[in-house]
């Protein structure tokens, strides 16, 4: 697979990783190659659950502090499931809309990125 070879691999879903996607973070362990269990649209996910407490309460909008909380609730949710289902400590939940990068684990899971590139290129 020539995955010896990466500096560092960003595995990324959607909705939940594949028997594909975990075989692969086996292989780049094997071979010490630094990777990234990534969790993209987070923000359909969060749009989503505010939607339902808002029907949930007669559709009523939610405050901004609420729908902080239901986003906050709805990260630990995906987290947890993760950890849960498929044993992984460290996911990071993104959103690839621009306005929304800096938003969630979009700044760490860059700052690890690089820092790992550092680290296999040996800066």
């Amino acid at each position: 697979m020539g995955i010896r070879y990466f500096d560092v691999a960003l595995l990324v879903t959607s909705s939940r990783f594949t028997e594909a996607e975990l075989m692969l973070s086996r292989e780049l362990e094997k071979f010490q190659v630094p990777y990234f269990m990534v969790r993209n649209k987070v923000d359909v996910d969060i749009d989503s659950e505010i939607v339902k407490e808002e029907e949930a309460h007669d559709d009523e909008e939610l405050s901004k502090q609420q729908k902080l909380e239901v986003a906050t609730q709805t990260i630990e949710c995906i987290k947890d499931y993760f950890q849960i289902e498929y044993g992984l400590d460290q996911v990071y939940c993104v959103s690839a809309r621009r306005k929304l990068r800096k938003a969630h684990d979009f700044p760490s899971l860059e700052r690890d990125i690089l820092d790992a590139v550092r680290v296999q290129r040996g800066y």
